[in-house]
Protein backbone atom coordinates (compact mmCIF):
# COMPACT_ATOMS: atom_id res chain seq x y z
CA UNK A 1 0.00 0.00 0.00
CA UNK A 2 1.50 3.74 -0.78
CA UNK A 3 1.21 6.14 1.22
CA UNK A 4 1.06 10.29 0.19
CA UNK A 5 3.32 11.93 2.52
CA UNK A 6 5.23 14.23 0.13
CA UNK A 7 4.88 16.26 -3.27
CA UNK A 8 6.96 13.23 -4.90
CA UNK A 9 4.93 10.66 -2.96
CA UNK A 10 2.09 11.51 -5.06
CA UNK A 11 3.47 12.00 -8.67
CA UNK A 12 5.35 8.22 -7.62
CA UNK A 13 1.73 6.79 -7.13
CA UNK A 14 0.36 8.52 -9.89
CA UNK A 15 3.28 7.29 -11.79
CA UNK A 16 2.96 4.04 -10.69
CA UNK A 17 -0.48 3.32 -11.35
CA UNK A 18 0.30 4.42 -14.57
CA UNK A 19 2.41 1.42 -15.51
CA UNK A 20 -0.50 -1.10 -16.10
CA UNK A 21 -1.99 0.90 -18.63
CA UNK A 22 -1.50 -1.91 -21.86
CA UNK A 23 -0.39 0.73 -24.56
CA UNK A 24 2.94 1.72 -24.60
CA UNK A 25 2.61 5.41 -26.30
CA UNK A 26 0.00 6.07 -24.15
CA UNK A 27 1.63 5.30 -20.69
CA UNK A 28 4.50 7.24 -21.77
CA UNK A 29 2.25 10.73 -22.99
CA UNK A 30 -0.21 9.93 -19.89
CA UNK A 31 3.42 9.35 -17.55
CA UNK A 32 4.67 13.15 -19.18
CA UNK A 33 1.52 14.73 -19.06
CA UNK A 34 1.38 13.54 -15.02
CA UNK A 35 4.87 14.89 -14.22
CA UNK A 36 4.74 18.47 -15.96
CA UNK A 37 1.08 18.68 -14.52
CA UNK A 38 2.75 18.16 -10.99
CA UNK A 39 5.23 20.36 -11.35
CA UNK A 40 3.04 22.95 -13.12
CA UNK A 41 1.28 23.26 -9.55
CA UNK A 42 4.08 23.00 -7.76
CA UNK A 43 5.73 26.16 -10.23
CA UNK A 44 2.53 28.38 -9.66
CA UNK A 45 1.72 26.75 -5.75
CA UNK A 46 -1.60 26.15 -7.46
CA UNK A 47 -4.05 26.84 -4.01
CA UNK A 48 -7.38 25.43 -3.84
CA UNK A 49 -9.69 28.16 -4.77
CA UNK A 50 -7.97 28.16 -8.27
CA UNK A 51 -8.19 24.24 -8.52
CA UNK A 52 -11.60 24.62 -7.90
CA UNK A 53 -11.96 27.71 -11.05
CA UNK A 54 -9.88 25.04 -13.02
CA UNK A 55 -11.94 22.44 -12.45
CA UNK A 56 -15.01 24.44 -13.06
CA UNK A 57 -13.31 25.20 -16.14
CA UNK A 58 -13.23 21.89 -17.72
CA UNK A 59 -16.34 20.69 -16.77
CA UNK A 60 -18.06 23.80 -18.48
CA UNK A 61 -16.15 23.15 -21.66
CA UNK A 62 -17.04 19.47 -21.42
CA UNK A 63 -20.87 20.70 -20.76
CA UNK A 64 -20.58 22.69 -24.01
CA UNK A 65 -19.04 20.17 -26.17
CA UNK A 66 -21.45 18.11 -28.05
CA UNK A 67 -23.08 16.65 -31.17
CA UNK A 68 -22.60 19.92 -32.94
CA UNK A 69 -19.76 21.65 -31.37
CA UNK A 70 -16.44 20.93 -29.90
CA UNK A 71 -15.18 23.55 -27.20
CA UNK A 72 -12.06 21.19 -26.18
CA UNK A 73 -10.73 22.21 -29.44
CA UNK A 74 -11.63 25.20 -28.89
CA UNK A 75 -9.65 25.63 -25.76
CA UNK A 76 -6.48 23.63 -27.99
CA UNK A 77 -6.68 26.42 -30.39
CA UNK A 78 -7.29 29.32 -27.60
CA UNK A 79 -3.92 27.89 -25.82
CA UNK A 80 -1.91 27.31 -29.06
CA UNK A 81 -2.17 23.53 -28.70
CA UNK A 82 -3.29 22.84 -31.72
CA UNK A 83 -1.13 25.00 -33.64
CA UNK A 84 1.94 23.35 -32.23
CA UNK A 85 0.83 19.85 -32.84
CA UNK A 86 0.32 20.61 -36.23
CA UNK A 87 3.12 22.43 -36.98
CA UNK A 88 5.59 20.06 -34.82
CA UNK A 89 4.41 16.71 -37.27
CA UNK A 90 4.70 18.83 -40.37
CA UNK A 91 7.88 20.62 -40.01
CA UNK A 92 9.37 19.00 -43.21
CA UNK A 93 7.08 19.29 -46.24
CA UNK A 94 8.34 17.79 -49.05
CA UNK A 95 6.22 19.47 -51.60
CA UNK A 96 2.81 18.86 -49.84
CA UNK A 97 0.48 21.13 -48.71
CA UNK A 98 1.80 23.02 -45.14
CA UNK A 99 -0.82 21.58 -42.20
CA UNK A 100 -4.07 23.31 -41.37
CA UNK A 101 -6.06 23.29 -38.73
CA UNK A 102 -9.53 22.00 -38.81
CA UNK A 103 -10.64 24.47 -35.82
CA UNK A 104 -13.42 24.42 -33.47
CA UNK A 105 -16.64 24.18 -36.09
CA UNK A 106 -15.34 20.98 -37.69
CA UNK A 107 -17.73 18.17 -37.51
CA UNK A 108 -17.12 14.82 -38.06
CA UNK A 109 -19.70 12.66 -40.65
CA UNK A 110 -20.61 15.22 -42.83
CA UNK A 111 -22.91 13.61 -45.83
CA UNK A 112 -21.17 12.07 -48.74
CA UNK A 113 -21.40 13.93 -51.80
CA UNK A 114 -20.64 13.11 -55.28
CA UNK A 115 -18.86 16.07 -57.62
CA UNK A 116 -20.88 18.48 -58.82
CA UNK A 117 -23.17 18.02 -55.76
CA UNK A 118 -23.95 21.27 -53.65
CA UNK A 119 -23.23 21.51 -49.79
CA UNK A 120 -26.10 23.66 -49.67
CA UNK A 121 -28.68 21.81 -47.70
CA UNK A 122 -31.15 24.96 -46.87
CA UNK A 123 -32.44 27.73 -48.46
CA UNK A 124 -28.96 29.23 -48.41
CA UNK A 125 -29.36 33.23 -50.07
CA UNK A 126 -26.91 34.79 -52.03
CA UNK A 127 -24.36 33.78 -55.49
CA UNK A 128 -23.35 30.18 -55.55
CA UNK A 129 -19.52 29.55 -55.59
CA UNK A 130 -18.08 26.84 -57.24
CA UNK A 131 -15.25 25.24 -56.23
CA UNK A 132 -12.87 23.01 -57.91
CA UNK A 133 -9.41 21.23 -57.67
CA UNK A 134 -7.41 18.68 -58.20
CA UNK A 135 -5.70 16.53 -55.40
CA UNK A 136 -2.06 15.04 -56.10
CA UNK A 137 0.70 13.11 -54.46
CA UNK A 138 4.17 14.33 -53.93
CA UNK A 139 5.42 13.14 -57.35
CA UNK A 140 2.37 15.44 -58.94
CA UNK A 141 0.55 12.32 -60.19
CA UNK A 142 -3.28 12.68 -59.42
CA UNK A 143 -4.80 10.90 -56.63
CA UNK A 144 -7.82 9.03 -56.37
CA UNK A 145 -10.30 8.25 -53.32
CA UNK A 146 -8.63 11.12 -51.60
CA UNK A 147 -11.43 12.51 -49.19
CA UNK A 148 -11.88 16.26 -49.31
CA UNK A 149 -13.81 17.28 -46.21
CA UNK A 150 -15.55 20.75 -46.89
CA UNK A 151 -17.61 23.43 -44.98
CA UNK A 152 -18.54 27.04 -45.07
CA UNK A 153 -20.07 29.48 -43.24
CA UNK A 154 -23.81 31.10 -44.65
CA UNK A 155 -24.00 34.50 -45.75
CA UNK A 156 -24.68 35.67 -42.42
CA UNK A 157 -21.04 34.02 -40.78
CA UNK A 158 -22.73 31.03 -38.85
CA UNK A 159 -22.37 27.61 -39.13
CA UNK A 160 -25.18 25.63 -38.98
CA UNK A 161 -24.73 24.49 -35.34
CA UNK A 162 -24.51 27.85 -34.54
CA UNK A 163 -28.31 29.05 -36.36
CA UNK A 164 -30.84 27.21 -35.61
CA UNK A 165 -32.84 28.31 -38.90
CA UNK A 166 -30.34 26.21 -41.19
CA UNK A 167 -30.54 22.83 -41.55
CA UNK A 168 -28.54 20.06 -40.13
CA UNK A 169 -24.81 19.76 -41.97
CA UNK A 170 -25.89 22.68 -43.99
CA UNK A 171 -22.69 23.86 -46.20
CA UNK A 172 -20.79 20.60 -45.49
CA UNK A 173 -19.82 17.76 -47.22
CA UNK A 174 -17.14 15.12 -47.96
CA UNK A 175 -15.94 14.36 -51.61
CA UNK A 176 -14.40 11.05 -52.63
CA UNK A 177 -11.91 12.55 -55.82
CA UNK A 178 -12.19 10.44 -58.99
CA UNK A 179 -9.19 8.21 -60.69
CA UNK A 180 -8.08 12.15 -62.15
CA UNK A 181 -8.08 13.47 -58.68
CA UNK A 182 -11.20 15.46 -59.18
Amino acid sequence: MNIVTTPASVLDIALDAMTRTPDPRLREVMASLTRHLHAFVQEVRLNEDEFERALEFIVAIGQATGEKKNEVVLAADILGVSTLVALQNNQDPQGESPAALLGPFWRANAPDCQCGDSIARSGTPGVPLEVSGVVRDLQGRPLADAMVDVWQASPVGLYENQDPSQEDMNLRGRFRTDADGR
